[in-house]
């Protein structure tokens, strides 16, 4: 009898111990924690993040010329070519290959090759 009422004991002293440390955390946490009504918050944009970033171009020249939807693309050397939509999001990375070039596929819009528009129609 003496066993079961020592359970009973313990395991409401657990309880209490329990509910004075659960107590005391929300409490710390209550202090911790700021409110956001008084602190105005800039608005993320993307766009204020893209100009701080500087385009890559390629490492030799290359000649862009636009054919029938497509990008005739000539080099000299082999290399990869950045390309960046009109608003300077990057679009994609085309690896090329030294002589004729043909990149197809890219929707129509501008783009900045090499810090020069290009527009496919």
């Amino acid at each position: 009898m003496w066993v079961y009422n020592w359970k009973k004991v313990s395991l409401g002293v657990l309880l209490v111990v329990g509910g004075i440390w659960s107590a005391y955390a929300d409490s710390q946490m209550q202090s911790e924690a700021k409110t956001d009504t008084l602190e105005q918050h800039k608005a993320f944009s993307e766009i204020t993040h893209i100009y701080k970033t500087r385009r890559v171009s390629s490492t030799y020249p290359i000649d862009v010329k636009v054919k029938r939807g497509s990008l005739l693309v000539t080099s000299k050397y082999s290399q990869m070519l950045p390309v960046y939509k009109a608003n300077g999001v990057f679009y994609g990375l085309f690896r090329l290959n030294k002589g004729t070039n043909w990149i197809s596929g890219l929707p129509r819009g501008t783009y900045i090759i090499n810090n020069a528009k290009v527009i496919v129609s």
